[in-house]
């Protein structure tokens, strides 16, 4: 195993055998990485610091209801406790120990633990680990503890702390799958866009020009390009190839594009959305490494070498000012894969009869990918897809995602998220890939949508429905409407 040595200053790059990585604060003083099996996760804490540091599995960032493990090296020896967190003070030790200390170590600057624990104990103070979104939270101190707790244990950890929301199950692609042949990359950007200040949603349109290629190539990694500053801003965005038309209309270099759906956006780029999703990118989600049996078909006989990026800007604030250039880098390759992978929008459909009845609770939002629509996909394709990852997407209001599929009477989780963060949206490659036959795709439940990351790829790009607008306004006690369009 090689472990980097840490030094002041020095931001740990890997430690060899973890599959995960993330710095949990901003100024990137507490890194942690993990690697997970069936039964157990195990983590490796490198902390700048020289006294102690707590990390927690939290049910929704702050301190009560977590489960702790707070750990120090005093005189050469690593301690770590199981704590739980019944109130925001010191929380007490958990009369079961179920995180385990494996190693640990201390040098003139960091604190560097290893530690692991079941996914599943049989402690009703432990946080079941599972494939939801985590909030994970943490905190350090300068100083040793005499003790796990009490008056001589950890003292106030003052301003370092705090929280982050991440995939702990998270499987992905490692990049070495692309480390050898031939690859090029590319940049999809936008261009100096205008936010507008006095609406909090943008949709946000531009055509662009796609590689001159002589002939196929496959698209086999994908990474978000974000202007530094526009992190809280810039929130998702698609890519559709375009079909092949003539007379498309180019705007001059330098132009910053328009805004989607208004009548200021030239009408021929509104058959871009006929053509297929070519990629879909979300807030908190980091590059997308295909499968070494997939990539995405470009430069091919129906390729009309353009796109078109469709960005949501988000402003809540309606603030002035901002320009923003972000978007997307593609990695591509001439030495093709033995599938081209295709994106499926399954949910429901993006209009405005799509509402949530004020003073509710909670409500449930269902959107179907009818089988009279996917058999006849299916049928003209002539063989099954399989789905390889999805990306559960939503906004402010999504608590709980469901993607299933329903065959035969039964159903089947396909991914699901009882713990969403509208600020971290992954795409979360599949454990099992998925084979999707005439009969009916999935449903998902208390969202928007689900993107779907299949193969081989065929002409269906979207499987939406939309809420019946009668029963829409029934809920509300209305009976008699006109509806205007």
């Amino acid at each position: 195993m090689e472990v980097q040595t840490l030094q002041s200053g020095v931001q740990p790059v890997r430690v060899d055998g973890f599959t995960h990585h993330e710095a949990l604060d901003e100024e990137e003083k507490f890194h942690l990485f993990w690697k997970f099996d069936d039964e157990k996760i195990e983590f490796e804490a490198h902390v700048q610091t020289t006294g102690w540091f707590g990390i927690g599995l939290s049910p929704n960032g702050g301190m009560p209801g977590s489960d702790i493990a707070i750990g120090w090296v005093k005189d050469g020896k690593a301690h770590l406790t199981d704590h739980y967190a019944d109130a925001q003070a010191q929380p007490p030790v958990d009369e079961s120990q179920d995180w385990e200390l494996v190693s640990g170590y201390e040098n003139g600057t960091h604190t560097v633990l290893r530690f692991n624990r079941k996914l599943t104990t049989c402690d009703e103070k432990d946080r079941v680990i599972s494939g939801d979104t985590m909030r994970v939270i943490w905190a350090w101190h300068d100083q040793d503890p005499d003790e796990a707790s009490g008056v001589n244990g950890p003292s106030y950890h003052g301003s370092n702390r705090g929280t982050r929301a991440t995939l702990l199950l998270q499987r992905i692609v490692p990049e070495q799958t692309i480390s050898t042949g031939t690859t090029y990359t590319f940049d999809l950007l936008m261009n100096n866009v205008a936010v507008p200040g006095n609406q909090d949603t943008t949709y946000w349109c531009q055509l662009l020009k796609m590689p001159e290629l002589a002939g196929k190539h496959h698209v086999i990694k994908a990474e978000p390009i974000v202007q530094a500053g526009n992190e809280g801003t810039v929130h998702h965005l698609l890519i559709y190839t375009c079909k092949k038309n003539p007379d498309m209309t180019i705007m001059p270099e330098g132009h910053p594009g328009h805004q989607c759906y208004t009548p200021n956006m030239p009408s021929d780029w509104w058959e871009c959305y006929q053509g297929s999703i070519m990629f879909a990118w979300a807030i908190g989600s980091g590059a997308i490494v295909f499968p070494e049996h997939v990539g995405y078909p470009i430069g091919d006989e129906d390729d009309s070498g353009y796109v078109l990026m469709e960005m949501h800007y988000d402003n809540p604030l309606l603030a002035s000012g901002i320009r923003d250039s972000s978007g997307m880098r593609l990695t591509y390759t001439p030495e093709l894969r033995d599938n081209d992978m295709g994106i499926l929008e399954v949910g429901v459909l993006v209009n405005k009869f799509h509402v949530i009845p004020p003073h509710v609770q909670e409500f449930k939002s269902a959107g179907y990918c009818s089988s009279r629509c996917m058999d006849a996909f299916l049928e003209e394709h002539g063989q099954p897809i399989h789905i390889i990852g999805a990306n559960l997407h939503s906004h402010l209001l999504g608590v709980k995602l469901n993607a299933r599929l329903f065959r035969d009477g039964v159903e089947t989780d396909i991914a699901r998220d009882d713990n969403y963060d509208f600020n971290l949206q992954y795409q979360r490659i599949l454990k099992e890939e998925l084979t999707i036959y005439p009969g009916g795709l999935g449903t998902p439940q208390e969202m928007c949508e689900t993107f779907f990351m299949y193969y081989p790829k065929f002409n269906l790009s979207r499987c939406d429905s939309k809420p019946n607008t009668a029963h829409t306004v029934g809920v509300a006690g209305v009976q008699n409407f006109t509806l205007c369009v």
